[in-house]
């Protein structure tokens, strides 16, 4: 049976799978460690999970990437919150290591093949795919494909909305990822609750279903600054769809209306007649996608 490795990597830790040839997950690993930021860690771990694996007939690994990447060459240029990564030619390296095909791309962009594939997106021609996490990753689907450049495309996250505002982990300011990422929601909540003490995301969710006051005013902020980004962007690529994902969609109930009236407020009305905006459907998408990545790339490299 054909299998593929896929990696869904984050700073601290990475998540791992067995990809079978229809786009199941058949096994599953999350690798937790402070260390993996340093290359000689990554490499072990992968390795060790190579054996773990050894029962499946691999065919090829692939990795989303939190950065920016050269998808031909598999080669990392920056990854913003993952220092030491700069202009690192992974897929070679890992090749060398593993003797397998090895496929990078940006891990948005792994999210949303996974969602275009299998996923709520399914049959969809035009889409806006979201993670809001730390960040915010962003792709884009047209004529049912992820529009890639030579970099991994896509980088949602990093449109500027302000001319001047908080520092963004790439370097600018004013990036939509500072209005609308966890660390900037923590951030306004504490200041807000004028409190040092550090929260999380699913806290202040579910303090605003209670009704506390800071609580909602982090979340109505949250709705409005990326209800204009993605008016924007409707207006752009009059998506038939929104797929949201990543662990802030998790308060997606709660904030849903008021982006939704954002949306319809900003955005011209003729593309709204088919929109919908609805939350991923897959839960380890990430992973799914890097399986799919290395899939569809043997495929083309066979000629099919």
């Amino acid at each position: 049976m054909k299998a593929y490795l896929g990696i869904d990597w984050g700073g601290s830790f990475f998540k791992a799978g067995i990809i079978d040839s229809r786009g199941k997950l058949l096994k599953k690993e999350i690798v937790y460690s402070p260390h993996l930021k340093e290359k000689d860690n990554f490499f072990k771990k992968i390795k060790e999970l190579l054996q773990k694996f050894s029962v499946y007939s691999l065919k090829g690994i692939g990795i989303g990437a939190p950065g920016i990447v050269n998808i031909p060459k598999g080669f990392i240029y920056y990854l913003p919150n993952i220092s030491g990564w700069e202009n690192y030619p992974l897929r070679e390296k890992l090749h060398r290591l593993t003797n397998l095909p090895v496929y990078v791309d940006n891990d948005a962009n792994l999210f949303a093949l996974a969602e275009l594939r299998l996923g709520i997106a399914k049959g969809k021609s035009r889409v806006i795919f979201l993670t809001l996490g730390t960040g915010l990753g962003g792709a884009v689907a047209f004529d049912g494909e992820i529009l890639k450049g030579e970099t991994s495309c896509g980088e949602l996250g990093h449109i500027p909305i302000t001319i001047d505002g908080r520092k963004c982990s790439c370097g600018a300011r004013g990036c939509i990822e500072t209005f609308v990422g966890a660390t900037y929601l923590i951030d306004r909540y504490r200041r807000l609750k004028k409190k040092k003490k550090d929260t999380q995301v699913r806290e202040i969710f579910k303090r605003a279903l209670q009704g506390e006051k800071e609580a909602l005013v982090v979340w109505k902020e949250f709705s409005q600054s990326l209800g204009r980004f993605l008016a924007g962007m409707v207006n752009i690529f009059n998506p038939q769809m929104i797929v949201l994902g990543g662990g802030v969609a998790g308060a997606f109930t709660l904030f849903k209306p008021l982006l939704w009236q954002v949306i319809t407020h900003q955005a011209m009305w003729p593309y709204l007649k088919q929109l919908k905006i609805v939350r991923g459907r897959l839960k380890d998408a990430g992973i799914i996608g890097a399986g799919i990545l290395v899939k569809e790339n043997l495929k083309r490299r066979r000629g099919g």
